[in-house]
């Protein structure tokens, strides 16, 4: 991928610009773990910069707003993701990075939309975006500093953690699950080779 300097420090002003003080400070956290984590394990560190600054783009735009440019961008968006709102800027964040900032690279997208649900098909990149967001050093929650610990030793354990830690918290809450986190579930624990 060829992103020059001056294309990444637009990126980052845009961001500063668009998201809130708290979001944009949860932002470069999530950065900071991310290119730690992508040195770690060998992965595109300009990529990483990218889906990280852009992962929650679209976090303060209200329901209604995230579905009408949704609409707009011809993005179908199914039952089960209009169930959980918290998710539409998912989509919104990858619309923004394509046309505002004409990113055609897909797995920087991918990552970008399946940050906070998961998926059944992750790239390194992909995992490294979900869990910086899930346990960047600002996360207060119990076991992220076991998820933490164990992303800069194995990356599939630490999928496993926070996935574990995700639907167990909306389990408690009796909150919806969507399909993907479970499919991300399943394919992590095939990966990883645990039976019952």
């Amino acid at each position: 991928m060829n992103l020059s300097t001056e294309k990444l420090e637009e990126i980052k002003k845009t961001v500063k610009k668009i998201l809130n003080s708290a979001r944009y400070k949860h932002t470069l956290s999530v950065l900071k773990m991310a290119i730690l984590l992508a040195e770690k394990y060998n992965v595109n560190v300009k990529k990483t910069i990218i889906a990280s600054l852009l992962h929650d783009f679209g976090k303060d735009i209200s329901y209604k707003k995230a579905l009408e440019l949704l609409r707009k961008s011809r993005i179908n968006v199914d039952n089960e993701t209009k169930e959980i709102p918290a998710l539409l800027h998912c989509l919104i964040g990858e619309i923004y990075a394509r046309k505002n900032f004409k990113i055609k690279d897909k797995d920087i997208l991918y990552a970008i939309k399946f940050h906070s649900t998961a998926s059944e098909n992750m790239s390194k990149l992909a995992k490294i975006i979900y869990i910086a967001d899930l346990a960047e050093v600002n996360r207060k929650f119990k076991g992220v500093d076991i998820i933490r610990r164990t992303a800069f030793k194995n990356l599939n354990k630490a999928m496993i953690l926070g996935l574990q830690s995700k639907i167990s918290y909306l389990l408690k809450r009796k909150l919806p699950i969507h399909s993907d986190s479970i499919k991300a579930w399943n394919a992590v624990i095939q990966t990883i080779g645990i039976r019952h």
